[in-house]
């Protein structure tokens, strides 16, 4: 049996502060507040055009410092970590069929409802969407939205 390594990373013999972000995975602004406080690194920056960079030892020392919660000031340190994001699955969501919904509004006086009119008063009412929610609960929220609204009339 044998124990698997982790697999070098070949660094180069300088690093931006992009680049140094990016082996990190966090953003600049928390970067900066990390070497404010000693946890990495602050950069060192060329005499020529006084930009920001790192040597290859003091990458090794910023991802340590990372990997074991050890700052390079010996602080001890815990990073949050990024939750994902749902954007994307919001943004590709089909639109739902609001006939039902519709149909209930024009039965309720608002004969001039659009189905524009429907989308954008069921998104503003429930944001997390209507699927746990049945649909008379759905078409009093809708209702009393558009009435608020002095639309559909």
């Amino acid at each position: 049996m044998s124990v698997q390594s982790k697999p070098e990373f070949k660094t180069k013999a300088v690093v931006s502060v992009v680049a140094m972000c990016r082996l990190l995975k966090m953003s600049r602004s928390q970067f900066y507040f990390h070497a404010k406080r000693g946890t990495f690194h602050a950069p060192l920056y060329l005499a020529s055009n006084h930009r920001p960079y790192f040597t290859a030892t003091m990458v090794e020392d910023n991802l340590q410092a990372r990997e074991t919660g050890i700052g390079v000031s010996g602080e001890y340190v815990i990073f949050y970590e990024r939750q994902p994001g749902s954007t994307k699955a919001a943004v590709n969501k089909p639109k739902a069929n609001h006939a039902g919904l519709l149909e209930g509004l024009r039965a309720l006086g608002l004969a001039r409802v659009t189905v524009e009119d429907a989308d954008a008063a069921v998104a503003a009412c429930f944001p997390q969407g209507t699927a746990d929610l049945d649909d008379v609960t759905v078409l009093r929220g809708v209702f009393r939205h558009l009435k608020r609204a002095g639309g559909g009339q």
